[in-house]
């Protein structure tokens, strides 16, 4: 029996921005994400930690704030483009975690079969 390997090394890069504060008076459309997070938090359950972490994400993406920018009530930006920090990539930092090495299987041949 013949393998063919291949190497390969990973690790994971998480890009960290800056820390923006959400208050809850100012957005009360996110309270009830808000408040899943924190009793998640509380509980010390990571899994729903994250969970409601992207839950809390992708409501700021799909809450729209009327007249962000005054002009009228038709434009309409949501939550994320307002609040988050993700177009300061210049203050962002790269983190790397740990290294793994290991084989990836390309392909497997019997030498009987003499494939």
């Amino acid at each position: 029996m013949k393998l063919k390997l291949y190497g390969v090394e990973l690790y994971e890069v998480a890009k960290q921005y800056p820390p923006f504060v959400l208050d809850s008076k100012e957005y009360p459309e996110l309270e009830l994400e808000m408040q899943a997070v924190v009793e998640a938090n509380y509980d010390g359950d990571r899994e729903e930690t994250k969970n409601a972490l992207e839950e809390l994400y992708i409501k700021m993406y799909d809450t729209k704030i009327k007249g962000s920018f005054g002009v009228d009530d038709t434009y309409q930006s949501d939550i994320m483009s307002v609040v988050a920090p993700f177009d300061n990539h210049d203050k962002a930092e790269e983190n790397y975690g740990d290294e793994t090495l290991m084989f990836k299987l390309m392909a497997v041949s019997d030498e009987a079969s003499g494939g």
